[in-house]
């Protein structure tokens, strides 16, 4: 590694197994393909080793002379992407019952950040790491670059093991490490503070988890598949009303989506968020009378199937997102800059959160006994109910028709939260005049 980096991290965290390591223990993948076969990662991966030469430009020569470019953990032997040794990482945990939506909704923030955070916050959003994201961004090509856009596509299921995990070898044990989605934003050079883009750039990674790990006897000590809750900087839990028999029952005769069918799946989805609350006090010590300290965003999906149990005021108030996005100077009266209205969000949290007490209180009750910060945001991944394909029983979706609402909001107000003014938070004044009587809790 170029020890001229302009900013380079004295310690790097991995992102399959989190393990921290500082700069001179990182592991270089060999390019020779004489050198194949690595102890962790088996015969078919190129070997791992820690350099002593290098080329003028800094990048590590293998043991015949070929010039390698990717990095990777001294733990797991997982590559490590770039980004994470120049940026500062931000972690973050997507967790729901199986069936809650979790790779729609990825894949539809995803695609509508590259798209608003250029234009709304000045900020590029790109991989960081293509393979990591390759399954992702077949999923967004799925979903929005369709050849066939009136025709139904389904997403594939996140699975226990596969695709989305990496099989890494300790001894007479394979452990399953997921594979996170790594993103880099940085400010473009319209940004209010542009100038300190090495400060302000951040690594991003995302981790979808099959819903099944939180179910009970999930949990497996070969499957550290969820021990990225500790280290997370905010959890967004999504809660599926569609899996709620009081939201079904609630509904019946004011919606014709096919997920609100009294026979439909049901799971108990204060488990689901008990089960994760026991995993990260386990993880990382904390007492059971201890809170939470860390953000936790309760996104209710699938907003389509259940707009019916929303009343016309608050469909005014969360019309438009715009109403979310606030103007403000920037920094030395330079330029304008995006904020967050977190006034807003909060009023609509606490009216969500009134809805949950009427039909899911024990999940209000395990969300709010675990975290000090709940916030409660609407979304809907699709922007239309689905339709159940006839051959397979499954629910597909016609491209040409997806229309998100909000899907992106759950992250962004995490980022506005923990990423030290990537998003920019309100000012204090701004913050004062929220009404009283909204709480994030």
């Amino acid at each position: 590694m170029s020890r001229s980096a302009p900013y380079i991290l004295p310690r790097a965290t991995c992102p399959h197994c989190w393990h921290v390591f500082p700069l001179e223990e990182t592991l270089w993948v060999s390019a020779h393909p004489a050198l194949n076969g690595d102890a962790r990662l088996g015969p078919e991966c190129q070997r791992r080793f820690l350099p002593t030469r290098f080329d003028a430009a800094g990048n590590a020569l293998d043991s015949h002379g070929s010039m390698c470019s990717d990095l990777a953990c001294p733990k797991c032997h997982l590559v490590v992407p770039r980004a994470m040794f120049e940026m500062r990482s931000l972690f973050y945990s997507i967790l729901g019952s199986p069936g809650s939506g979790k790779s729609h909704l990825i894949a539809t923030t995803t695609w509508t950040l590259r798209q608003t955070l250029g234009r709304d916050f000045q900020l590029s959003f790109s991989d960081a790491d293509p393979e990591s994201n390759r399954a992702l961004n077949q999923s967004e090509a799925r979903l929005f670059f369709n050849e066939f856009p009136n025709e139904l596509t389904t997403l594939p299921k996140t699975e226990k093991e596969g695709e989305l995990y990496n099989p890494v070898r300790f001894g007479d044990q394979t452990f399953w490490y997921p594979r996170p989605f790594v993103f880099s934003v940085q400010p473009l050079p319209s940004h209010p503070r542009a100038k300190n883009v090495a400060e302000m750039s951040r690594a991003i990674c995302l981790y979808d988890n099959a819903g099944e790990h939180f179910l009970p006897g999930g949990r497996s000590s070969i499957s550290p598949a969820t021990q990225h809750l500790t280290v997370s900087s905010g959890l967004i839990f999504l809660f599926d009303p569609t899996q709620h028999v009081r939201f079904r029952e609630a509904c019946t005769g004011k919606t014709t989506d096919p997920q609100m069918s009294t026979a439909g799946l049901s799971f108990r989805q204060d488990q689901v968020m008990l089960e994760a609350a026991n995993r990260i006090r386990t993880q990382a010590s904390l007492s059971q009378n201890e809170k939470y300290k860390r953000p936790v965003v309760v996104a209710i999906t699938k907003l389509d199937a259940w707009r019916s149990l929303l009343d016309e005021s608050f469909e005014r108030r969360a019309a438009a997102f715009g109403d979310v996005l606030l103007q403000r100077p920037g920094r030395g009266g330079e330029s304008t800059e995006t904020v967050l209205n977190h006034r807003r969000i909060m009023q609509i949290s606490l009216d969500l959160r009134e809805m949950m007490l009427r039909y899911a209180p024990e999940f209000v009750n395990a969300a709010e006994g675990f975290a000090e910060d709940v916030t409660y945001i609407p979304v809907s991944a699709l922007g239309h109910s689905p339709t159940r394909e006839p051959e397979t029983g499954r629910f597909g979706v016609r491209p040409g028709s997806i229309a998100p609402q909000w899907a992106e909001l759950p992250l962004l107000y995490l980022l506005s939260l923990t990423s030290g003014g990537l998003i920019p938070r309100p000012t204090e004044k701004q913050q004062a005049t929220s009404p009283s009587g909204v709480r994030r809790t």
